[in-house]
């Protein structure tokens, strides 16, 4: 199977591959665009219809998988899989209007089936995946808390220090310990999901309809 990995980061992206393998059972193949190479969350949806015409068009990868950070953003909830719009600053909500608008505009390329596509929102950010099995405070429920304005016991920027030791870390040296810990995470994906049950969640049962 050959699949395309989008999110913010390309350390993340090497994560995301390995989670995908783990999920849908196999070992997939990347194809990848370097032309089209996103940079954090505004990157992300701009070029995603590029990215989505460009697999269509002019490749042979089977799936999509895209993953991006839910930073300070509100979180999905069950409410808006059942309103008329979505809500414009759910970032999954805004992902999927993006994937499914885009794809109800492409025209059909022979011997072609549709691009299959998966979306996770990481909340509020893959450095909390990399943290699951290691920080039992750091869920998705908690970080719910403190967009509440509860004070929780980490932020976004204590959550990369903690996983890079250094603000400063090199490309090279966060894409290892990315890897290092999806390598350590797909031994538990049920403690991923049960963590993390909106992003990782989604993001599971889009890639086991795959």
């Amino acid at each position: 199977m050959k699949v395309a990995i989008v999110s913010e980061f390309t350390a993340d992206e090497a994560a995301i591959k390995i989670l995908v393998d783990a999920v849908v059972g196999r070992e997939t193949h990347l194809v990848s665009s370097p032309k089209l190479r996103p940079k954090g969350w505004p990157s992300v949806l701009n070029l995603l219809p590029s990215i989505i015409k460009h697999l269509h068009y002019n490749s042979d990868a089977h799936g999509l998988a895209v993953v991006v950070d839910s930073d300070d953003s509100p979180l999905h909830n069950e409410s808006h899989e059942f309103t008329s719009q979505e809500n414009q600053s759910c970032r999954l909500c805004a992902l999927r209007h993006v994937v499914e608008r885009e794809k109800s505009r492409l025209s059909a390329v022979a011997n072609r089936t549709g691009i299959k596509t998966a979306i996770g929102v990481a909340i509020p950010s893959m450095e909390a995946w990399y943290h699951c099995g290691l920080d039992t405070h750091v869920n998705e429920n908690t970080w719910g808390r403190r967009l509440r304005g509860e004070r929780v016991t980490y932020d976004r920027q204590s959550l990369k220090n903690s996983i890079y030791l250094s603000d400063r870390a090199p490309i090279f040296a966060k894409t290892q310990i990315a890897c290092n810990a999806a390598k350590r995470l797909v031994t538990n994906l049920e403690l991923l999901k049960e963590h993390f049950p909106i992003g990782f969640g989604c993001f599971v049962k889009d890639l086991k309809s795959w």
